[in-house]
């Protein structure tokens, strides 16, 4: 949106990415219009605009894992249009780890279905070289349309674009394109949180992702995570196939541009797996970031000492599964706040 910003808002949400637009959609599902203010000219430009769209269930601790259970089921269930119900294959190196995996479907309810080694290989032939212990089948999981998401969880929002936020004073938000005082702020900033909050910065991680040339493979295969001593994912791309090789860098926050070594480690990282990948032409390459809190858990929640600051950060690389389910409950958080306040 162009124009002035709005002196005061209720709500100023600081972020246009999975955590910032689906907090505004959870609020305006409670009657609350919120102001979401990007520094950039697009929405979801850094980081939940350059994922893979993995809709995986199963996370590696139970906290994640009970949002993007939750967050599976709401974009299913209500917002289809921007989910492939794929499901998702989960492969091990390690019969010790697939087990822990397994113990944390039955918690939570989720479908699986154990696989043999010819299963997989059966669904992704071109990666016959992977290290598979076990497997794990979960009919719900799917792939995401990450940008149709984002725009449809800003839809009816007050979006201002161009509108970097410079300082955050007692609920006054100062950006390049004005000033906005507002009764709640919600922290969505991912990676540069932190220092304007005046919290240490969060651990920012850099990923690579390929599009590769290769055999046509149809949408409906299920996307392949290997979680194994050489990790990876796999999916059908419109293109080719899509490969990560999961590698997490430490880095800063920033427009993330592939490494110049990258194409090397992804080929040395894919020749165990597949030759047939290993050698294969790029067709499209790219970086992305995730953000940590050093616990590793998500920041969501009210501040400790700030009655009108809502934290919505440290997604780990799970926005946009646990996306609705993040939206949900960091509404309900500024819900209180504007009770309180």
């Amino acid at each position: 949106m162009s124009g002035r910003l709005p002196p005061r808002v209720d709500v100023a949400i600081i972020g246009g990415g999975f955590a910032g637009c689906a907090t505004a959609w959870a609020l305006r599902e409670r009657g609350v219009r919120a102001t979401i203010l990007e520094r950039e000219a697009e929405l979801g430009r850094h980081a939940s605009g350059r994922g893979a769209g993995l809709g995986r269930q199963l996370a590696d601790d139970d906290e994640t894992t009970a949002l993007t259970v939750r967050g599976a089921a709401v974009l299913r269930e209500r917002l289809g249009a921007h989910w492939t119900p794929t499901g998702g294959i989960l492969a091990f190196d390690d019969l010790e780890q697939a087990g822990v995996y397994v113990e944390r479907a039955r918690r939570f309810r989720v479908p699986h279905e154990l696989l043999v080694a010819d299963a997989v290989r059966a669904r992704w032939p071109m990666v016959d070289g992977l290290d598979l212990a076990a497997a794990l089948f979960i009919p719900t999981d799917g792939v995401i349309d990450t940008r149709g998401l984002l725009h449809a969880y800003a839809r009816e929002t007050g979006l201002y674009v161009d509108a970097h936020v410079e300082r955050i004073t007692d609920g006054l938000v100062e950006t390049a394109r004005g000033h906005v005082d507002a009764r709640v702020v919600v922290d969505a900033t991912g990676a540069w949180s932190g220092p304007l909050i005046g919290f240490p910065p969060l651990d920012v991680r850099k990923r690579h992702l390929f599009v590769l040339e290769a055999s046509p493979v149809s949408r409906t295969v299920p996307f392949l995570w290997h979680l194994g001593a050489h990790e990876l994912y796999v999916r059908a791309a419109a293109d080719g196939v899509l490969v990560s090789p999961c590698d997490r860098g430490a880095t800063t926050a920033s427009d993330q541009q592939p490494d110049t070594d990258a194409e090397v480690r992804l080929r040395e990282h894919l020749t165990p797996a597949s030759t047939t990948l290993a050698s294969a032409g790029i067709v499209r390459r790219w970086a992305c970031q995730r953000a940590f809190a050093a616990d590793r858990r998500m920041r969501l929640g009210r501040d400790s000492t700030r009655p009108w600051l809502v934290h919505a950060t440290a997604l780990g690389g799970h926005g946009a599964t646990a996306s609705a389910a993040i939206g949900e409950t960091v509404a309900t958080e500024v819900l209180a706040a504007l009770r309180d306040l």
